[in-house]
């Protein structure tokens, strides 16, 4: 039994993407019998993993395309709208209107930082907590695997709006082929991390981003292609939405810039391991 048990553990590591919704012990139950046919339902370590992975799954479809290269007409002919067109960045917009959902995608370039460099602005999230205001908690609950954990981000909205609140798989990528770092965030609910009264907790958030290196991932000159949505809990007026995505957005990005500056002098910077991304795994 005792190899069994050790493919338990392994089957932890997936346990928080079973991707469906079936929070009962017997949904968690059915999907490790489903991956080790001949366990016995009875084991009492089964049992414990089961308990302990009751609880966690993804909320939603993962919304995010696969179009990361800047090209008019298939993003025309994919439903995208241009929104804005600038020289520093370019933002495309989608309305899905049978999930209630708009996605926003935008496309910008910097010559003053590598690839590596913006990655770790991105997934810093100590340091993130310092230079992005708006964060009031920002952090790791969970590792699953070397490229892929679950993050707890609470953040805080203007006043009259009640602050929010965000639990979500992040997965990253390096693709050393194509010199392209990614970054996928698919929210979830995890056991571990309850609705809190303080906040709202939204439940629809998806974001990639694709960090595409000039030359090599090391040296300076990158592109990016971001493209997210996030149902803030609450019925805004697509207006204010457009308004919000078309200021915050570039904003945002030119202090993630910074921050990429600041961490590129410091010298201390993480590459992802060679892996397959979350996008992959719909």
């Amino acid at each position: 039994s005792s190899g069994i048990n050790a493919e338990y553990g392994d089957l932890v590591k997936d346990i928080t993407v079973v991707g469906r919704k079936e929070k009962s012990e017997e949904g968690v139950l059915e999907y490790i019998t489903s991956k080790v046919p001949n366990c016995d339902k009875e084991d009492p370590e089964l049992q414990d993993i089961v308990s302990d992975h009751t609880g966690t799954f993804y909320n939603d479809a993962y919304l995010i395309d696969d179009i990361d290269v800047e090209d008019d007409e298939t993003l025309t002919s994919s439903g995208w709208s241009k929104e804005i067109a600038q020289e520093k960045y370019r933002i495309w917009k989608k309305n899905i209107p049978e999930e209630s959902v708009t996605l926003y995608k935008i496309f910008g370039q910097f010559d003053t930082v590598s690839a590596v460099e913006f990655y770790n602005a991105q997934v810093n999230d100590q340091y993130r907590s310092t230079w992005d205001k708006s964060v009031s908690s920002l952090y790791v609950v969970d590792n699953i695997t070397n490229n892929r954990e679950i993050v707890y981000w609470a953040t805080k909205f203007p006043f009259p709006l009640q602050d929010r609140d965000y639990v979500f798989e992040r997965s990253h990528l390096l693709d050393e082929n194509t010199s392209t770092i990614e970054i996928a965030s698919r929210s979830i609910t995890h056991k571990s991390k309850p609705e809190l009264p303080k906040f709202v907790r939204v439940c629809k958030y998806g974001s990639k981003l694709v960090i595409r290196a000039d030359k090599d991932i090391y040296q300076k000159g990158m592109s990016y292609c971001l493209t997210y949505y996030d149902d803030f809990g609450m019925p805004i007026p697509n207006q204010v939405k457009d308004r919000l995505a078309n200021t915050k957005i570039p904003e945002f990005l030119d202090k993630v810039h910074d921050a990429a500056v600041f961490l590129g002098s410091t010298g201390k910077l993480y590459v992802p391991y060679p892996a397959s991304p979350l996008s992959q795994r719909k």
